[in-house]
């Protein structure tokens, strides 16, 4: 769509900066963008008007003032939380979503395109392009350099007469050819992407989350070649160590990353970021720190790995190390000796050399990047001194112009079981930052960057067996982008010895295996067919090692490859038997036991239908088997066995095809209900449960399997009934319409049981 050049287009630039948000210079993105429109052979086509410290009354009345083409928002995003705008009192007031597609729904007749030039304000880009036809948003957080570069050059392209699409892509590339790494982060929404969608039979109503996480194939969401991240095999980063900054491959995980960009300008901020390893910690790091140098601060990095081990058993040696590498990460001349004299302790040396030398050599803050400070731990007293002083330096910022200049980031992965005085301990003060999992919407986003062309089930089928771990759906990606291995192969050998966990799996192992009790915990809850509780030392030191997750009280694994490998490697050690005892016992046939998701399904009201027409009945539970069975074959499910009325269908160590089978099912009966006699349709009842099977004999049994009969009790005609344990694997990976049924006694079980019912 190209700008008319008969009429005179409107733009307004609306600008809001809260006091307790992080400045930017909006007035020089928008003297930007005016220049860049005075010069323009085709810029008297334009006319720029502005409003200031906008509220959300006042966005509204501007727009309705100006009738604009085009409506041009600066300044920050929250996300989910939507944009920040300004109360009354030039505070931070955020304005949601729905509020604002409302908004330019109400004014479609006029508004052509809308730019959120603000971090993570790519989902409010989304919900708007359902009623503007261009909509441009930011899908991480954008520095202020970035967001003036994509700004003028996008205007500069408009005032050149040429189109939205093409000034969108010249204001990407605006960014990168000014040496800024982030010309990734604008992408474009067109309402007639989201009109495809709603003709091929979306429901207007879906929410945009379910637009983003249904769609298939993912790379068809991609809305231009500069909004997918041109990645090749030549710079695939190796999925070991932290993210570069300039690597197209870093997730950011809302509103995380803006909650600390924010955090970190303040006086005397103090971030702890805590998250087991290879979760991201070391990346995030690097990222305060580098946007902290955008705001032209001094940083230094110290990664505790580095330090030499006699330095951690002895605080004068640990503090002279600390103090001496910042002076070198700040390119200063080194001045211990003159500093580190007399009798004062080495505390309070460290003290007077950050005060009267490191603090007072600039104007400019000091933020300090400490990484794995988990070194540090194991020497109680040690770190009782180090991490005191920590805590003394940031209570000082609160009241001392010299100490607000130093901000503090840490990073440790576990829990912290050190003796700190209340008072005196760093890690009950400053912003708390908990890595959490990649998410679905995520690994998409993460899966399209590697430029593979996957379905919804196949990052579905890669969520179930490494979660949303960071590092290892990275090694996953890594392996299959490389041509190195496929996605069926993959799943096959990554809970072996065979597979590229290899080296992850046996740390982990090894670590497990000096620990008896922690090994046996472990074995306690990848055993078990629902989370357990355990104690909570073990619980902690599990969740440290990143192998457990808390639901409520209770934990249950990671993902399905812990759970796979650590079940075969960890296995419970069996007594001694002589010949005799192991002929003469029962457990010396041939059992197997395995993990799976179970589907027990059943006809109702198949007895009374019998008796008055056994023969077509017959041919009806014929013909509905057989289609099951299609549907299964599909899923990858296994139909174990035919009881009367009823089928047993296994899933191994796979919960979600097992529910995207039922649902599957329960769809298809009710879809040729509508065409058939009433006398040709039979409803069916479903159950579902993931427990341990044991398969004795070419026969099934086992707890799993009289649980998933049962379930299928509790469901209605033509419904789902499925288990705690299956909702809790399911629910991150399927769009689901769930009732919670609420704890149900079921007969032949000694416990009562959370049930959940699906709505298909």
């Amino acid at each position: 769509m190209s700008i008319s050049t008969q009429n005179k287009k409107t733009i307004l630039f609306l600008a809001a900066n809260p006091k307790n948000t992080t400045p930017v210079d909006l007035q020089k993105e928008a003297k930007e963008i005016a220049e860049g429109l005075q010069r323009s052979k085709k810029g008297d086509k334009f006319q720029l008007e502005q409003q200031w410290a906008v509220t959300p009354r006042e966005m509204q009345r501007a727009i309705l003032d100006y009738q604009p083409e085009i409506v041009h928002f600066s300044g920050h995003g929250a996300g989910e939380g939507g944009l920040a705008l300004e109360d009354e009192a030039g505070q931070i007031k955020l304005v949601n979503t729905k509020a604002l597609a409302a908004l330019f729904e109400a004014f479609k007749e006029y508004v052509e395109c809308v730019i959120l030039n603000a971090c993570y304000s790519e989902v409010q880009a989304e919900a708007i392009a359902r009623h503007i036809p261009y909509v441009i948003g930011m899908n991480q957080a954008v520095g202020d350099r970035a967001a003036r570069e994509f700004a003028v050059g996008f205007y500069d392209t408009l005032a050149a007469g040429e189109s939205i699409e093409r000034a969108y892509k010249l204001g990407c590339v605006s960014i990168s050819m000014a040496g800024i790494p982030e010309e990734l982060t604008p992408v474009l929404k067109k309402k007639s992407d989201f009109s495809e969608l709603d003709a091929a039979g979306r429901s207007p109503n879906a929410s945009v989350s379910d637009i983003v996480e249904e769609s298939s194939p993912v790379v068809e969401n991609a809305r231009s070649l500069i909004a997918t991240p041109p990645l090749s095999l030549l710079n695939l980063d190796n999925p070991e160590g932290s993210v570069s900054l300039d690597s197209p491959l870093y997730i950011d995980r809302p509103p995380i990353e803006s909650d600390c960009y924010q955090t970190i300008v303040n006086p005397g901020a103090l971030i702890r970021i805590k998250a087991p390893r290879q979760m991201g910690k070391t990346s995030l790091l690097q990222r305060i720190l580098y946007h902290a140098k955008e705001q032209g601060y001094q940083t230094a990095y110290l990664n505790f790995q580095s330090a030499d081990g006699s330095s951690l058993t002895n605080l004068d040696e640990l503090l002279q190390w600390f103090c001496a590498e910042i002076t070198n990460e700040l390119n200063l001349e080194d001045r211990l000796g003159e500093y580190w004299k007399g009798v004062l302790g080495s505390k309070n040396k460290s003290t007077k050399y950050f005060q009267r030398y490191l603090l007072s050599d600039s104007d400019r803050p000091l933020v300090l990047g400490l990484d794995e400070v988990d070194r540090i731990f194991q020497h109680s007293e040690i770190a009782t001194d180090f991490f005191g002083l920590l805590r003394a330096w940031h209570e000082r910022g609160k009241n001392e112009e010299i100490w607000k200049k130093l901000r503090l980031v840490i990073s440790h992965s576990q829990e912290v079981y050190i003796p700190l005085n209340i008072n005196q301990s760093p890690f009950n003060v400053g912003l708390p930052i908990e890595l959490p999992e990649l998410n679905q919407r995520q690994v998409t986003d993460l899966v399209n960057r590697h430029r593979l062309n996957w379905s919804n089930q196949e990052i579905c089928d890669l969520m179930e067996m490494v979660g949303g771990h960071p590092y290892l759906v990275r090694v996953a990606l890594y392996q299959i982008a490389r041509g190195r291995i496929t996605l069926d192969s993959l799943l096959k050998v990554a809970p072996t010895e065979e597979g590229p966990y290899y080296d992850h799996l046996r740390r982990h192992l090894v670590n497990l295996e000096k620990d008896p009790e922690l090994a046996a915990t472990i074995r306690q809850v990848i055993n078990s067919e629902k989370p357990v509780e355990i104690h909570t030392g073990e619980a902690f030191k599990l969740r440290s090692m990143g192998l457990i997750k808390f639901q409520g009280n209770a934990v249950m694994p990671l993902c399905g490859l812990y759970r796979q490998y650590f079940r075969h490697r960890l296995a419970s050690p069996q007594p001694n038997r002589t010949p005799v005892q192991q002929t003469n016992n029962p457990s010396s046939l041939h059992v197997e036991s395995n993990l799976a998701a179970i589907i027990f399904s059943d006809v109702v009201n198949s007895t009374a239908l019998s008796v008055a027409n056994q023969k077509l009945t017959l041919e009806l539970v014929n013909r509905d088997f057989n289609i099951i069975r299609g549907i299964c074959a599909k899923h990858q499910g296994k139909v174990l066995k035919e009881m009367g009325d009823g089928l047993l269908i296994c899933f191994p160590e796979s919960a979600v095809k097992a529910v995207a089978c039922a649902l599957e099912i329960q769809r298809n009966f009710a879809q040729a209900a509508t065409s058939l006699p009433a006398s040709h349709v039979l409803q069916h009842r479903i159950g579902i449960h993931l427990g341990e099977i044991f398969s004795i004999n070419n026969d099934i049994r086992g707890a799993g399997v009289n649980l998933a009969a049962r379930l299928e009790g509790k469901a209605e005609p033509g419904g789902i009934c499925i288990s705690e344990t299956i909702y809790q694997v399911v629910k991150t990976h399927l769009s689901l319409n769930v009732i919670d049924l609420g704890m149900q006694e079921l007969k032949g079980i000694p416990e009562p049981v959370r049930l959940y019912k699906l709505i298909p």
